[in-house]
């Protein structure tokens, strides 16, 4: 399902330091605007949600920046026939084969509308300058907690690919009192083929001369998804039973002792307690079996040579003791028949 947008226009901005930050949206464009961008785009059709005159602009105060919008993003869609892209919609109709719409969608273009647009160098006179770098935006400084004195969420386009997934590009910033960021992500998800995500991340930290840049692109077949994505879920269900239990404890005012959360650590301990002791346990029984089979093997042979003393002797041993044939028993020998008393001269 698409998601629900509001069409009420609103300009927003925010200054940081030497930075101006703009944030434009509106209403979706019209039709015959469509139609115009469509021929110049030499594209068939466009998103079904187009909003071209949504825009997010960082814009330095001697006039040069970078800005996000929906129609830059556009241009950046392959529509070329020979496209790889058009391989991923040759599969999706196979596994569409009984759709009435499955035929319509093969176009000379990229019907996923997958763009890899990273923004818009502003200035006429002087831009950004684009440079390699080995440096990468230090994401530790971004999970630190400050407070977000600006944020806001531009959508671009989006399209739900005759109602068989989703695709869409949005983008939005924050801007903190040390640093803003901006994450610019386009999304394809097509049911039962693959889902891809084009990020461009933006970083900019107070006193430097520098932004920092990062694009990034992934790609995975559903199939492929499906094992890891149960094993996630059952990864955050369990997060988040244990975060609901440490809330809801401390809501109530419980002691650490009776913390759902601490018991469930505990049981892990004992669980890891009882495994260990399960294996010492086990190899104490090998041994001791050992030692029984060498107890009885012996027993045995003793008792054989009593009989034989027995035989080859004028003297009878004396019977055994209830206790020994007991013993006798449960080693597993055999207990000679004797008399009790000794032979009389």
């Amino acid at each position: 399902m698409m998601m629900s947008h509001g069409f009420k226009s609103s300009k927003k901005n925010f200054t940081f330091g030497s930075w101006n930050v703009t944030v434009a949206k509106t209403h979706i464009m019209k039709s015959k605007d469509i139609e115009r961008l469509g021929e110049e785009l030499n594209m068939p059709s466009l998103p079904e949600m187009l909003f071209g005159d949504n825009v997010l602009r960082i814009q330095h105060t001697e006039g040069y920046g970078i800005e996000f919008n929906a129609l830059d993003a556009l241009r950046r869609v392959n529509n070329m026939e020979d496209s790889v892209k058009v391989a991923c919609a040759q599969e999706w109709q196979e596994s569409r084969a009984d759709s009435e719409i499955s035929k319509e969608v093969l176009k000379p273009f990229d019907w996923t509308y997958t763009t890899d647009y990273r923004g818009t160098l502003m200035g006429e006179g002087l831009q950004i300058k684009v440079g390699k770098t080995t440096e990468r935006i230090d994401m530790e400084k971004l999970k630190a907690r400050e407070h977000i004195m600006f944020f806001d969420e531009v959508l671009l386009f989006e399209d739900e690919l005759h109602d068989h997934g989703v695709s869409m590009i949005s983008v939005k910033i924050r801007v903190m009192p040390t640093s803003f960021f901006l994450l610019l992500r386009f999304f394809l998800r097509v049911d039962g083929v693959l889902i891809r995500i084009n990020d461009t991340r933006l970083y900019y930290e107070n006193g430097r001369d520098y932004m920092l840049r990062e694009f990034s692109t992934r790609e995975s077949k559903v199939a492929e998804l499906k094992f890891l994505k149960s094993e996630a879920d059952l990864e955050y269900i369990e997060r988040r039973l244990k975060l609901d239990f440490i809330n809801g404890e401390a809501a109530n005012g419980c002691s650490t002792e009776e913390n759902v959360a601490v018991m469930l650590e505990n049981l892990k301990a004992i669980k890891a307690k009882h495994l260990l002791l399960k294996s010492q346990v086990k190899d104490i029984a090998e041994a001791q079996q050992d030692s029984m089979e060498s107890i009885r093997s012996n027993f045995s042979k003793v008792m054989e040579l009593v009989q034989h003393c027995q035989q080859a002797s004028d003297l009878e041993a004396e019977s055994l003791t209830e206790l020994e044939k007991e013993s006798a028993v449960v080693l597993g020998s055999t207990v000679p028949q004797t008399t009790g008393g000794r032979e009389e001269n």
